[in-house]
Parts: structure tokens; sequence; C-alpha cells
């Protein structure tokens, strides 16, 4: 099964995503980091997010999650639907393998990253140190913070910081966070089939299959 992974961009601290359903800063290297990212993947995203965008995003699989038919699919062929979670996984799995993709990515907003949370096995947050905003959107996942003594089920991959520049209107930090224990989507998968998986010996297997083989880029077909 492809990796779901989800990428967010969040003021610094009040994990502010949005205001009136636009990104509060500008920041050039971020939205460069987002394309090089998602480029000739699918990715999963609001009504409202869409809307923002304006256009589909090139050279990617846009999968629009929406109760109801949006008005804009007729000016967008290349848009596809989904009525409901199951429906924006299925179609982002077929897109993902027929491509050759192990991952594809949801990309916004609030609600849609809170209803696919249980998928998601990486997750790539912009920090942006842009001070106190008020905004009518939030990403307020708690990674936890180990330095405390606080325990996560996510661990940090990598961490980079990035300066103010005249394309960058505040400096910001990129941190990608993994799942320790990436099994929700396989999960998902066995009870839909009726079977109940043992985590315990899928665990070991995994922590194996780590040391001869390390995973990259979320491809984990070894959930296959």
């Amino acid at each position: 099964m492809p990796s779901a992974s989800s990428i967010v961009a969040r003021s610094y601290p009040d994990k502010i995503i949005g205001v009136d359903n636009s990104l509060p800063w500008h920041l050039r290297t971020d939205l460069q980091l987002f394309k090089k990212r998602t480029q000739g993947h699918a990715v999963i995203m609001g009504r409202k997010t869409f809307e923002s965008i304006g256009r589909p995003l090139p050279n990617r699989t846009n999968i629009i999650l929406s109760r109801t038919e949006p008005l804009f699919l007729k000016s967008f062929p290349s848009l596809k639907w989904a009525q409901n979670p199951e429906t924006a996984l299925l179609l982002a799995d077929i897109e993902s393998i027929i491509s050759g993709k192990m991952q594809f990515f949801v990309i916004g907003g609030d609600q849609i990253y809170k209803v696919f949370e249980p998928y998601i096995n990486t997750i790539f947050v912009t920090d942006v140190f842009c001070g106190n905003i008020n905004g009518d959107a939030k990403f307020e996942l708690d990674f936890g913070d180990p330095l405390a003594g606080e325990k996560s089920e996510w661990i940090i991959k990598s961490e980079e910081e990035y300066p103010k520049t005249d394309s960058d209107e505040y400096p910001f930090r990129v941190t990608k966070y993994d799942r320790r224990k990436p099994f929700h989507r396989y999960r998902s998968k066995e009870e839909f089939m009726g079977r109940v998986p043992n985590f315990d010996v899928l665990l070991e297997q995994y922590e194996v299959r780590l040391k001869l083989e390390p995973i990259e880029e979320g491809q984990l077909d070894f959930f296959e």
C-alpha cells in the first residue's frame, strides 16, 4: 500500500494555517520545497483549499474531498472528486500504483488534516516564525517534547532552519516527523478484510526490514 503523508505550514507559536482561506505569509522557498516533494504524486485536499489555490496543481493528481460535488469540477476535467475519505484514499492508492509512486500527500485544510490523521505515516511541518497572529484555521497536532520527557508516537527524522530573505517573508523551520509504528493503514486494511493483525510479529519483522533495507520516501511496500 502506498504511504500517506501530510504537508502543512503553520505559524509559530499559534499553529495558524489560514486566515480567510489564504496563507498569512509568502515563503517562496517553502513553496518550492512543497512543489519538489509533491510533483508526480497524488494530492488530497478539501474544496476550500482548492478554491484558495484556484487551479489544479500541475503534474499531480488532484483529489478533492467534498460531501457534495463541487461546481468547479466542470471547469477542470482533470480533477477527481471523492465524496468520503475512503474514496479519496482509494483514488490516491490507485493513482499512486499506476504512476509507480509509493507515497501520496494530504495538503489541507484543517478539517482534512484531522480526518486523515489516523492514516498518516509522515508529516512535513513548516513552522513559520511570524509571531502571534489571528486566524480561523489551525493545525494543532501535538508531537510531544522528548526533551521534556514526553512520550510520543512521532519521531523527528530531519529538521532544517531557513532564514528570512527577500523571497521569504519570515524565517521558518521544516521538520519531518515519522510515526514510530507506521501500521495504521495496514490495520485498516486488515480490519476491512475481517482479519485481526498480529502487531507484535509485524513490529519484529518491520524492525528487521529497517536494518536490512532502510525505507526512503515512505515506500512501505512491506505492507503489500
